[in-house]
């Protein structure tokens, strides 16, 4: 008799081991993820500080072990766009092109401060946006975002504004009263207006 009532206390204690076990485990596995709200969130935020403009979540999924968020955004020439993102559940990886999320983040707020930098000492760029020149000055070379009032595109009502300015190739860029013609450098925006892009 004696044997039966330790033999039940002993196997309810191993069956809630067990089951506390299996409850830990799922805990771990659940406590790093986030939620598709906070992954809309953190894509949403990204992609605004990436393009400066508003940034729509149109919808967010769970595919494949990830969030798949659709989002409609606009790109630095005012085209609407619609992107696919996905995202890892713990929210600390982004694939469109594979990019970790906080790093991109701290690049792009570099480029945003250089920017505004360039804005403040009265630098402008004219070009248009078609052409392959102005591409590779405002996407290679000035990173293709937050040029907000630094660029104009010498196109329709803005032609005659770079006429005026004495603009007759582009990419140009003024700064000072002064026209350079051409593609320039990163260093050489460093150089002539003091302002510094932070690398890592």
């Amino acid at each position: 008799m004696k044997s039966k009532r330790t033999f039940f206390p002993v196997t309810t204690l191993i069956i809630g081991i067990i089951l506390g076990s299996i409850l830990m485990f799922l805990l771990d596995v659940r406590l790093g993820q986030i939620s598709t709200d906070q992954a809309g969130d953190k894509v949403k935020e990204l992609y605004e500080l990436a393009t400066g403009t508003d940034v729509e979540i149109i919808s967010i999924l769970k595919e494949s072990g990830m969030y798949k968020v659709i989002l409609r955004t606009t790109d630095i020439f005012g085209n609407s766009q619609i992107l696919e993102i996905f995202v890892t559940q713990d929210g600390k990886i982004l694939n469109q092109n594979s990019l970790e999320i906080d790093e991109f983040v701290s690049r792009l707020n570099r480029q945003k401060e250089f920017i505004e930098c360039l804005s403040e000492s009265g630098l402008k760029v004219y070009g248009v946006s078609n052409s392959t020149a102005t591409q590779l000055q405002m996407i290679q070379v000035l990173g293709g975002r937050f040029l907000g009032d630094i660029y104009i595109d010498c196109v329709g009502q803005n032609l005659q504004s770079c006429l005026d300015a004495g603009i007759t190739t582009v990419p140009s860029t003024l700064y000072k009263g002064q026209i350079y013609e051409g593609v320039r450098t990163l260093d050489w925006f460093e150089n002539t207006t003091s302002c510094v892009y932070e690398r890592e």
